[in-house]
């Protein structure tokens, strides 16, 4: 339920904030003013630093601060999006707890959905920046814009923006169609929102004053996943290409592994080393899988992950006899060069296919985890 009705909803996901927090309320004081008619809404994802506990203080302290510690989940932009749920403000003002982004620009970003129902902080127009980035990250990040763009056809000057600011009314006409996942909730809002308008408000980046960046190239990663499953219109998703590639990196597993046990074992049965060294490849792929492309319903204990490894063989095993088949299937018309590259393409594919929604329903099924 949306808390009480006021005008300005301010919106901070939190994770291991406990330094920044105090002085991002301080601040935020000092921008909006004493009067009531603006609330801060902290979102945590159960800091181990105990960010929720000082959030619990100052919120004691001063009642137009709300706390939602999240003990079952955690990311970025499914904070964001529980925080614009419970927003009672008119307008929603999105921004990240560090400092980096400039409170000042809070009533422009408020005062711009008077003409569009989003507005982007941005340090890529006149009047912004990016402080004291480096080169590689400066480029990085104006890659990830131009390809934001592309994909979503539209033209925003900083797509990849944290700091923004939404009507709550058009929130609320499309919250039911986001997916969040990652740390990019702009681009995902914007993808569903299609907004015919969107006002820019350039701010200047600010240095981290305490506690450490949450930038990591695993949040590179799910960006790129994200950008490809709205350029597909979610038809191919970024838990299916992560298993892909899993697999694709079984294959070079395998031959390594083989090659390995020709060079030790040169006495022993071929047939023997090869299911030898198909053992060593699927034993890779259930790792990667457990931790990378399931992670949020890995398995943790000793029994759970026996009982996966079981699975998983079981299920990459008949995905080979599949492959095999198609494989067998595509060869038997002719022995022409384009045969011999489709048939074991075509084998992978139809196999991943049949090894990822099998993996998903039975080896992996169950509730996520904590990430």
């Amino acid at each position: 339920m949306p808390g009480r009705q006021v005008r300005v909803s301010v919106v901070i996901p939190t994770y291991n904030e406990r330094e920044s927090l105090p002085l991002f309320v301080t601040a935020l004081r000092n921008v909006l003013g004493s009067e009531a008619d603006w609330e801060l809404i902290v979102v945590d994802d159960d800091s181990p630093d105990e960010t929720w506990k000082v959030a619990e203080e100052l919120a004691a302290e001063d009642r137009r601060i709300r706390i939602f510690r999240r003990l079952d989940c955690r990311g970025l932009s499914s904070a964001v999006v529980a925080g614009l749920s419970v927003a009672g403000g008119e307008r929603v003002v999105v921004m990240d707890a560090d400092l980096q982004h400039d409170i000042t620009q809070v009533p422009e970003l408020v005062a711009a959905l008077d003409d569009a129902p989003l507005a982007v902080g941005t340090r890529y127009a006149a009047g912004g920046g990016v402080g004291h980035w480096g080169r590689g990250r400066v480029v990085l990040s104006r890659a990830a814009t131009v390809a934001c763009n592309l994909v979503l056809g539209l033209s925003v000057s900083d797509s990849m923006s944290g700091f923004f600011a939404v009507r709550r009314a058009e929130f609320n006409r499309i919250s039911s169609r986001l997916n969040p996942r990652g740390y990019k909730i702009l681009m995902e809002l914007m993808a569903v929102m299609r907004p015919a308008r969107v006002e820019e408000v350039p701010y200047v980046f600010a240095p981290r004053q305490c506690g450490e960046s949450k930038l990591s190239a695993r949040v590179a990663w799910e960006f790129g996943f994200a950008l490809i499953e709205l350029l597909t219109r979610s038809v191919v998703s970024p838990r299916f290409l992560k298993f892909a590639l899993v697999g694709l990196s079984g294959v070079g597993v395998y031959a390594l592994a083989q090659w390995m046990l020709l060079k030790g074992f040169g006495g022993i049965e071929t047939s023997t080393l090869t299911a030898g060294a198909v053992g060593v490849s699927a034993l890779s792929n259930y790792v990667w899988n457990n931790a990378w492309t399931f992670r949020d319903r890995r398995h943790v204990s000793l029994p759970a992950i026996v009982r996966g490894v079981l699975l998983f063989g079981l299920v990459a095993g008949t995905g080979a006899i599949i492959s095999r088949a198609v494989a067998a299937y595509f060869l038997g018309p002719a022995d022409a060069i384009g045969f011999a590259i489709l048939a074991p393409t075509a084998g992978f594919a139809i196999a991943t296919l049949w090894n990822y929604f099998l993996n998903h329903d039975l080896t992996w099924r169950g509730h996520a985890l904590p990430a």
